[in-house]
This record gives C-alpha cells, sequence and structure tokens, in this order.
C-alpha cells in the first residue's frame, strides 16, 4: 500500500526480500492516479494495475476525493489483494509504506486463517486510565487492531469486497472498520510481541521484526505522538525501541503528500463532503456523477464546485460547504442565500485568499478588563508588555518599568495576558490606564496583531508607539513586516536584532540596551537541588517554548559526550522548563540524554530566586545557542563571576568577547526544526563541538583559568550602565517632555 508522496521504496524492498527470501511485491498506488511514480526496474517491485472500476461502480479519482485519506488507501487495497487472491493460493502481506519497517521475521503474521490482524494492545487486556496516550478511548476511536499492516488468504475475497463497499461510506478512522471485520468474518489476531511493536505498545524482550512506525514523525523522529497527549511508549524510556526505530528509519524514507487536485488545491472535508454526497445521490437517485477531479476533466470539476447548488442560487456549492464546517463563517454570514450571500461571496473572492487566521481574532485569552484611555499626557510613557509571566520578554518590560521608576519618569505599566508563561506570584497592581502619549510596547513583532486587536484603538491610536523587540534570527521573515506599519519606530536590545530590523524598514531603529541586572540568588544550594558537591558541574538552561533546536542543548550534550566518558568526573546538568508542555522535544532531550549517568535533565519551574541559584550551584554555564536576541542567562552567569562557554553569534557579543568568556567559532547553516517560529530560509549558527569540548576539558581541569575567566565576567558586567542611567536614556531617546530635573 502506497500512500501519495515522494516514497523510497527500496530499502523496505530490501528488507523484505532479506527476511522472506522467496516472497513478491506488489506495489498498490493511492494517489492521483495519473501521477502514479516510475519503480526502478531494479527495486523487485511491480505494480499492482487495478483496471476495474471503484466499489460503488464508478471511477477511482472519485473515490479519491471523496473518503479521508487511511478509507480510500483501504479501499484501493481491499480490491488489489482480492484481485491477487483470485490468481494465487499463498499468504498476501499487507504493509504500508512510510508506517512499517521490517526488522525480522515476520511469519508469526502468515497464519493460517484467510485474515489475520495485528492486535494494537497485544495480550493487554487494558490500558491504565494514566492520563497518557493511547488511553481506552483510543482504542475506540482508531480501533482495536493495526491499520498498517495485516495478512490475508485465500477465502478472505468476500471480507475484502465488504470491507470496500463499507469504507465507501467512512468519514473517520479506518480501525473501526477493521474491528467490524474481525467481527463479521471470524479474522485471527496475531498478539506476537515481535509484530507491530510501536505507538501502541512496546514492552519487548528481544527486537522486534515488525515495527509500527506509523505515529512517527518523519522529520521529529525521537518521539511517537499522539496530538499534545504525553505519549506512553517514550524512546527515552526503551532502549530496545530506540535502537530499533533508529534501524528502521531508513526503511520509512520519503515524503507524504496531501491529495491534491491538478493545479494545487488541496482537497479538503467540503470537498470531500460534496462528494461523498454527490455519489450517495448518483447510487440511490440515479442523479448524474460530478467531472472527474483528476485529468483532463479537473476545470469542469473546478467549475462544478464553484456553481451554486441550484438555479437562482448565488452562492457556489464549495462556499456553503466550508460555512457549514466552520461556526465562525456561521455566525459571520447567518443567511447565506439572502442577505449575506453577497459578503459571504466577496470574502470567497478576497479573504479567504489571505486568511491566516480565524475572523474570530479575539481570543478568551484577551485581558477580562480592557485598558482605559485618560489622557495623552506628553511626560511619561506607557509600557505595556508581559508584566505578570514569568518569561523573558515580561522581563524585559519589568526592567524597562523599573528603569523609568528610577529614573524618576512617569510610567504606566500595563499588563498584556497572551502569554504561554507561568504567572508571577506578584502581578503588577496598576490601574490599566493608557496615560501617556508615548508607549513602549514589549510584544514581539510576530505576536503584534494581537496587541492591535486587543488594545488597538485605545492604546495606539493618537499615540506614539515604539516597539521593543527581540528577534533570533538575521532574517526578518514577511510575516513581522506587517507589524511594523503599526509602530513609529522599533527599538532592540541588541545591535544583532537592531540590525536585522534596520535591513527591512525605513523607520528608525535604535539599539537601546538594557543593563543585565545583577543576580540575587535564594539560598538553596547543591543538595537541594540533588546535585553532588563533588563534581565539577557544566550548566546548561533553557525554557522548551524557546525552541530547543535554536538553545541548541543536543550541541552541549554532544560537547560534554566527546570531552568526558561516563564516570570521569565531570556533570552536564540541563535544567529546563516546560518539558511537560513541549514534551515532543523534550522527549528528544531525554532520548539524547539517555545512556550516560553523569548528565541530568531536571524539568521545573523555578522562582527566579531560584533559578539563580541553579546558576549559582553551577561550575560552568555552557550556551552553545545557534541564535540569541540578547543572551541574557550568560549575562547573569558572568554576574555569579562563571565561566561562561558560548556562541560567538548574535546579541550576546554586545557583552562577551575572549577577555570574558569562553567563545565558540561557528559556521552558518540553514534553520532547521524551527517549530514554525524560525523559517527554512533563514540562517543560524552551528557551533564548534570539538572546541566546546577542548574548553569543557580545559575548564573542568584548570581552577584557575575559571576563576580567572569568572572575575573578568564579573567585571564587564559591572561595567554596564545603572538602571536610573538607563531610565533617563529612554527619556531621552523617547522625546518626553518634562517639566522638573535632567532626564
Amino acid at each position: 500500500m502506497v500512500p501519495a508522496g515522494d516514497w523510497n521504496f527500496a530499502p523496505l524492498a530490501d528488507a523484505i526480500r532479506t527476511h522472506h527470501r522467496n516472497c513478491s511485491i506488489s506495489a498498490v498506488w493511492c494517489g492521483d492516479p495519473h501521477l502514479r511514480p516510475t519503480i526502478s526496474s531494479d527495486a523487485g517491485v511491480t505494480w499492482c494495475d487495478l483496471d476495474l472500476v471503484e466499489p460503488t461502480g464508478a471511477r477511482w479519482g472519485r473515490l479519491l476525493a471523496a473518503l479521508p485519506t487511511r478509507a480510500y488507501e483501504w479501499c484501493r487495497t481491499a480490491a488489489a489483494v482480492s484481485r491477487l487472491l483470485d490468481h494465487r493460493d499463498e499468504s498476501v502481506m499487507v504493509l504500508r509504506v512510510g508506517s512499517v519497517a521490517v526488522l525480522g521475521d515476520c511469519s508469526a503474521l502468515l497464519g493460517e486463517h484467510p485474515i489475520t490482524l495485528i492486535g494494537r494492545t497485544g495480550a493487554t487486556a487494558m490500558l491504565p486510565g494514566d492520563g497518557l496516550a493511547p488511553a481506552e478511548a483510543d482504542i475506540v476511536a482508531h480501533g482495536s487492531y493495526s491499520t498498517v499492516a495485516a495478512a490475508f488468504r485465500p477465502g478472505a475475497q468476500a471480507a475484502l469486497a465488504w470491507l470496500g463497499q463499507q469504507l465507501v461510506q467512512a468519514t473517520g478512522h479506518v480501525g473501526p472498520w477493521l474491528d467490524r471485520l474481525a467481527s463479521a468474518f471470524g479474522a485471527a489476531v496475531c498478539n506476537d510481541a515481535s509484530i507491530g511493536a510501536g505507538p501502541w505498545r512496546a514492552a519487548l524482550t528481544e527486537p522486534p521484526a515488525l515495527l509500527d512506525l506509523d505515529l512517527l514523525d518523519h522529520d521529529h523522529s525521537w518521539h511517537f505522538t499522539f496530538g499534545d497527549v504525553v505519549s506512553r511508549v517514550r524512546l527515552s524510556n526503551d532502549a530496545m525501541l530506540a535502537a530499533s526505530v533508529r534501524s528502521g528509519l531508513a526503511q520509512i524514507s520519503g515524503t507524504a503528500a496531501a491529495i491534491r487536485l491538478p493545479g494545487g488545491v488541496t482537497i479538503d472535508e467540503p470537498i470531500r463532503t460534496l462528494m461523498r454526497a454527490a455519489l450517495q445521490q448518483w447510487r440511490s437517485a440515479g442523479e448524474a456523477l460530478p467531472p472527474e477531479p483528476f485529468g483532463p476533466d479537473n476545470s469542469a470539476f473546478m467549475r462544478w464546485l464553484e456553481l451554486p447548488y441550484a438555479a437562482g442560487s448565488d452562492v457556489g456549492r464549495y462556499w456553503l460547504a466550508l460555512r457549514e464546517q466552520r461556526p465562525d463563517l456561521q455566525a459571520a454570514f447567518a443567511r447565506p442565500h439572502s442577505y449575506d450571500a453577497g459578503r459571504l461571496r466577496e470574502w470567497a473572492d478576497v479573504s479567504w485568499r489571505i486568511e491566516g487566521h480565524s475572523m474570530l481574532v479575539r481570543s478568551s485569552s484577551a485581558e477580562r478588563q480592557p485598558i482605559a484611555s485618560v489622557g495623552f499626557d506628553p511626560t511619561g510613557i506607557n509600557v505595556l508588555g508581559y508584566l505578570d509571566f514569568d518569561q523573558s520578554q515580561g522581563h524585559i518590560a519589568r526592567e524597562i518599568v523599573g528603569a523609568l521608576n528610577e529614573a524618576q519618569v512617569p510610567v504606566s505599566p500595563v499588563n498584556h495576558s497572551r502569554s504561554l508563561g507561568a504567572p508571577r506570584p506578584d502581578p503588577v497592581v496598576a490601574p490599566r490606564e493608557a496615560r501617556y502619549a508615548t508607549n513602549i510596547v514589549v510584544v514581539n513583532a510576530d505576536q503584534f496583531e494581537f496587541v492591535v486587536a486587543d488594545h488597538g484603538q485605545t492604546l495606539l491610536d493618537g499615540r506614539h508607539t515604539i516597539a521593543y523587540w527581540f528577534w533570533e534570527l538575521e532574517y526578518v521573515p514577511p510575516s513581522m513586516l506587517t507589524a511594523i506599519d503599526q509602530v513609529q519606530e522599533i527599538w532592540a536590545g541588541s545591535k544583532f536584532v537592531a540590525d536585522a530590523f534596520a535591513r527591512v524598514t525605513d523607520k528608525p531603529v535604535r539599539c537601546v540596551p538594557l543593563p543585565v541586572a545583577e543576580p540575587r540568588p535564594s539560598a538553596r544550594d547543591r543538595s537541594s537541588f540533588g546535585v553532588p558537591d563533588d563534581r565539577f558541574v557544566f550548566l546548561a538552561t533553557f525554557d522548551q517554548f524557546s525552541v530547543p533546536e535554536r538553545k541548541n542543548p543536543f550541541g552541549v550534550i554532544d560537547a560534554f559526550t566527546s570531552a568526558f566518558d561516563d564516570g570521569e568526573g565531570p556533570l552536564l546538568w540541563i535544567k529546563t522548563l516546560n518539558g511537560d508542555k513541549g514534551w515532543q522535544q523534550h522527549e528528544r532531550l531525554l532520548l539524547a540524554a539517555s545512556g550516560r549517568s553523569d548528565i541530568i535533565v531536571w524539568d521545573q519551574h523555578l522562582s527566579r530566586a531560584d533559578q539563580m541559584a541553579v546558576l549559582q550551584a553551577a561550575d560552568c554555564l555552557v550556551s552553545m545557542h545557534r541564535s540569541e536576541g540578547l543572551g541574557l542567562h550568560c549575562g547573569e552567569a558572568m554576574w555569579l563571576s562563571k565561566p561562561v562557554i558560548a556562541t560567538r553569534y548574535s546579541g550576546n557579543v554586545d557583552f562577551m568577547d575572549d577577555s570574558c568568556a569562553a567563545m565558540l567559532d561557528y559556521e552558518l547553516v540553514p534553520v532547521r526544526y524551527g517549530q514554525g517560529i524560525y523559517p527554512p530560509e533563514a540562517f543560524w549558527a552551528e557551533p564548534d563541538v570539538e572546541q566546546a569540548a577542548t574548553w569543557m576539558r580545559s575548564l573542568a581541569s584548570d581552577a584557575a583559568l575559571c576563576a580567572r575567566l569568572g572575575a573578568s565576567a564579573r567585571e564587564r558586567m559591572a561595567a554596564q550602565p545603572s538602571l536610573a542611567e538607563t531610565g533617563r536614556t529612554i527619556a531621552r531617546l523617547a522625546g518626553l517632555q518634562h517639566s522638573k530635573g535632567d532626564i
């Protein structure tokens, strides 16, 4: 079974022939029938051609446009397997390309029964209700049997014909239909532990023969995924499964593709809904079928989508079907056949082309109490930011408020609540008022649309707005450019960020750094953190929301394991935050650290004082970042007289050089694993791992070197302008009018 996409069949075919020498391999193409790929003659794989109508009596292209992808794959595969069984007296094993890996002899699946399915939970009777996935509800929704592998023998043709007929009606998962097939036709169940290990079960005592990789993200191959729910099967907890997955990755190489019509239009749920309804009307009432979606009739099919259901209607059938599936469109266009028909047509012609978000812009996370506009006093500044949240931007906003207070500049602090950060125990107590004619908004460009949506009229209109922005790349993506239109000037906390924005706008851009405040650690020591006192401790610290690939703890692990053998002496302590919310990336970190007794990964939210105590407890901070807007944690460690190993790139070089830190050379590489935040067309740094390992060995063995770098680091931090001086600079650059004192 070959899903739509660009797949390399050879590794899987080679593995099948290695463990099943006398088999033949046939492929069933399940994408656009006019775009079937060519198989190399030396691959040992032949296409199973289906010169027959689909189970509805129509053509396969219409069914491809009507069914969920997996339902279509099984419908087409059922017809192909039935055809094969008509001409041979042997077993047919069905494997889904891109979802399975063959690592051994799979004969346990090839029984004597006409139908053999793989039990997803093996012999386990019940899954625990512990909040992990899969749970019993997942078995009910997805089915009890694997949808990526099964076996059939002669005698299964009636069951396969039944399955094809039933899947024509499918609107959800295929699994429940296989459950029904097993019940109606008496399928055998393979619960062999070596067959089907993967996201549903992994309790293995020996390597698996057939690996289920269906829910493994090909681009993030360190975790299985059930949406946002934490997976029960974790590779970081199962060394055998992790090794098997690494071995099987080559067999799922390739890229899946959405089903698209000629010209690139994706077949979405409104199109599927319309096609299913049309096929049903054709079968039950003899109404004419729509034109073929694929091939030379595609243009006629596109016209069919745009045409109204009936004469006299003004809105095309596609747009009405889309409206029925979106509550926001139903609310916006309550009377699509009359009063709102023109507006819906206009939206279809214009807004649909550029829509990136729901029409309901304001979310439930917006402030319950709106900002009040109480004047345009020219002597002070309104500061909007994540003041009530424990995150770096919130810290920056609080520092700006503190600097203005120290300089005795009038300030109105206003919290912006659209944050995933942890709420602070001491929220800002101040009226939610825009009092002054100047704003400083510490909400980054990629989130500025929410400032406009939540506070635009009261905060931005008629005021001079300064955006205090951070960004971690030299490249500013087009999606941020609209935010620049909403502000009068841009300030940045580092030359790196200022230079990035200056490249894309003619508006004033200034580098206005804030001093890194001297940390105030709590009294907690190593023992309270569970870290031994007699080891040299390297520390890496980051928030999972800050994109791990950018913070690059994986480079730190590589450097540490290159520098030291396990148990040699030093310890690597990786302190993280929000590992539960960003569990997929946290799983990658745990997997990278697994197998080493001298690497501690500790995920916990701490107060700021306790977080500074973590820095105090370490011997050396390591920041092998790929890019930083500022590098606040580096500056804080320097204040505490800690030697810092850091990449010689981005915002941190404003306050770090070879005289006060262990700087790492780098090369610029394309962004990877940017998590949708950092675009792949951009570049960032790849720090030198071996140089980092050399610095680690030197610092761990030379106390004098540590002390010298630490003293120089603290001296550099102490030379910064004071908070009051910074506040006066902010007021001067903002052009405030004042009536008392010098600013």
